[in-house]
């Protein structure tokens, strides 16, 4: 039976790490924060949030008609100053109609549907009857305390994951990344690129698009290092973005993790990949067709990168025959038709994989 005081005194402790506090406040006192530096808006966050110049048109447009603004949240940090977690992109929309947004140009308004007349207008030509609507327009501004927690905030903004928009969870990640490492997300960004990892991605544009060939880099580096305590995450619940959100986090943190060093043995790895088996590297073997078929297969690329990237000396003198018949037998291998099973959890398929491919490819 559920343990019913257990879950009550769960709540009650949750419940009191959370801080939180409200009240509205005018748009015309955030832009006096932001310009007095009590309000950051956090890179992180803004790189997700790209509104073209008609949706921030129609935003000041639904301001001006009165539309209930959505609330904003924002983590407050031990030393009181406010970071923006959720509504990044309404705050930056009117910063930038007021000229006060950094590194941006003022807006200039685009036609909206109830307003046309707006097209053409930025802040020094609009109406001051318009600019004192605008300024004296208010927001609901809800505070959750997190002292100065980067992972506290990234929480937060996981939970909030609202602004109209669906994230995926690579996408949601990069923001943890920049927070924690600006250099580790641009060197990452600049990797995903490399041309025979992606010819080896026989993947539909989209996945592309939501950044699931940036999520695999990362699966494969937290393989590879193989510093993962499985012991810590609960098998049975664990959710797979959380542990490489977590697992991610520890190789930013660890001083042992040589960025440069991993990239280049991946790039090795990806330059045997592509030319002995091109975009055909993590299609599962069909022995009956003597050849490599179906679509990207998760499993393939966690049972072959970690133990390739582990024995990438020996395995680049193999011949290309010989290097594909290594591949070809592993789909026979017990050891993989276990843990590719589908009914298997994915931090045990993780793990078993893993553990499988290091022993698999030493020669």
């Amino acid at each position: 039976m559920p343990n019913e005081r257990e879950l009550l005194d769960e709540l009650a402790t949750g419940r009191k790490e959370i801080k939180t506090d409200s009240y509205s406040m005018s748009i015309g006192e955030i832009i006096n924060l932001y310009k007095d530096g009590e309000i950051e808006l956090d890179p992180a966050f803004q790189r997700l949030y790209r509104w073209g110049d008609e949706q921030k048109s129609r935003f000041i447009e639904s301001i001006l008609l009165g539309i209930p603004i959505p609330p904003i949240f924002v983590a407050q940090k031990e030393d009181g100053k406010w970071t923006v977690v959720d509504g990044v992109q309404r705050i930056s929309t009117i910063l930038q109609l007021t000229g006060e947004l950094k590194n941006h140009a003022p807006l200039t308004l685009t036609v909206t549907k109830k307003l046309p007349s707006l097209e053409g207008f930025d802040w020094s030509s609009l109406p001051e009857d318009l600019k004192r609507l605008l300024r004296r327009s208010k927001f609901d501004i809800n505070i959750i305390l997190t002292e100065n927690s980067i992972q506290a905030q990234y929480e937060l903004f996981q939970r909030l994951n609202s602004g109209g928009l669906h994230l995926e969870p690579q996408e949601i990640r990069n923001c943890l990344i920049i927070m924690l490492d600006e250099e580790f997300y641009d060197k990452l960004n600049n990797l995903k690129k490399y041309p025979n990892f992606i010819d080896c991605l026989p993947l539909q544009d989209y996945k592309f698009k939501i950044e699931f060939h940036m999520e695999l880099i990362l699966r494969y580096m937290i393989a590879k290092y193989g510093k993962v305590d499985f012991a810590k995450y609960k098998v049975s619940s664990s959710l797979l973005s959380e542990f490489i959100d977590a697992e991610t986090a520890n190789l930013i943190g660890d001083q042992d993790f040589n960025f440069d060093k991993e990239a280049d043995t991946f790039k090795r790895v990806f330059d045997l990949l592509a030319k002995t088996l091109g975009d055909k590297a993590f299609k599962k073997y069909n022995s009956e067709k003597d050849d490599f078929d179906g679509p990207f297969s998760q499993s393939s690329f966690d049972a072959i990168t970690p133990g390739v990237a582990e024995n990438i000396d020996k395995l680049s003198v193999l011949s290309v025959p010989e290097f594909q018949q290594k591949i070809k037998d592993l789909y026979s291998q017990k050891d993989f038709e276990i843990y590719s099973d589908r009914g298997v959890k994915a931090l045990t398929r993780i793990k078993g994989l893993t553990e499988f491919s290091k022993a698999y490819f030493q020669l």
